[in-house]
């Protein structure tokens, strides 16, 4: 049978009765944490840190984890993020995630020293992306609440080799 579409499931699911729809989105939102933020951020008025925690979390994990060493496996740093992006439609709210990884990237090298270049290229990638989704909001106040960041990550990373320094002035500029 081949993957069902959206056009296979739909007509089902007009078929069901309200408290089949509902019994179907608890089991959904049960299924694992992109559920669950993505169902809280359309209908609850959910704050940014609780909507964000668990990703949050696994980022940290990559970087400065509670115990230990960073594993700095990008690619699970990279998927919270990228399933963060999908779960919540608040573009200000993957902002703020987008840059809490690039914060999280800097306190690693602060405290463990210098990396290597596929690090700072994911690092400069996500402050790329992020700065321009912030020339993306129509409202100047808000854009302008992300500065303050943008310009402390740019701050705390002087003495970062690799042109990590020069490229994050460069994408601010």
């Amino acid at each position: 049978m081949p993957t069902p579409t959206w056009s296979h499931l739909k007509p089902h699911l007009q078929r069901m009765e309200s408290p089949e729809l509902l019994a179907l989105l608890r089991e959904l939102y049960g299924l694992n944490a992109d559920n669950k933020a993505f169902l809280a951020t359309r209908l609850l008025p959910a704050t940014s840190d609780e909507i964000a925690q668990p990703y949050r979390k696994a980022i940290s994990q990559v970087f400065n984890p509670e115990r230990g060493h960073p594993s700095l496996k990008l690619s699970a740093a990279r998927r919270a993020l990228n399933d963060f992006k999908k779960a919540c439609k608040d573009l200000l709210l993957v902002i703020d995630l987008m840059l809490f990884y690039v914060e999280e990237g800097v306190v690693c090298t602060r405290t463990y020293g210098d990396i290597d270049a596929p690090f700072y290229n994911s690092l400069l990638s996500v402050y790329h992306s992020a700065a321009q989704m912030v020339s993306e909001i129509d409202d100047p106040a808000q854009a302008e609440a992300f500065q303050p960041r943008f310009q402390a990550i740019i701050s705390n990373t002087r003495a970062i080799g690799w042109g990590f320094h020069d490229g994050l002035i460069d994408i601010y500029t």
